[in-house]
């Protein structure tokens, strides 16, 4: 799935969406700037500063998996994601802060456990 393909569902928007009486993030799939995750964990990162983030948690497991491969700690890409105005923003401040996508090593896919 990729950002600009909507199916509807209220979470497939910037900072998710309120699903079934439930805030949810962008569903695991969704896919901006050709950077696996980052959507889903972007809003989880803003919901968790804002104290809205619910059940869910960051950084969980697969975030810390993701963070790890573009070498950015939980704290910065924190602060990054509330900083950004939008994907495009928020993707451009995670391509300049990672040194793996700089230096072009950066490898992660969610399947790839």
């Amino acid at each position: 799935m990729t950002a600009n393909v909507e199916t509807g569902a209220a979470n497939e928007r910037w900072d998710g969406g309120v699903v079934d009486g439930e805030w949810k993030p962008r569903p695991r799939g969704w896919v901006i700037g050709d950077l696996e995750w980052l959507a889903r964990m972007s809003d989880k990162a803003r919901a968790e500063a804002g104290g809205t983030i619910g059940e869910y948690i960051y950084p969980c497991p697969a975030d810390k998996r993701c963070l790890g491969a573009l070498e950015i700690d939980p704290e910065a890409f924190q602060k990054i994601a509330v900083a950004a105005h939008g994907d495009d923003d928020l993707v451009a401040a995670v391509k300049a802060a990672s040194a793996s996508i700089r230096e072009g090593r950066h490898t992660f896919s969610i399947a790839n456990r």
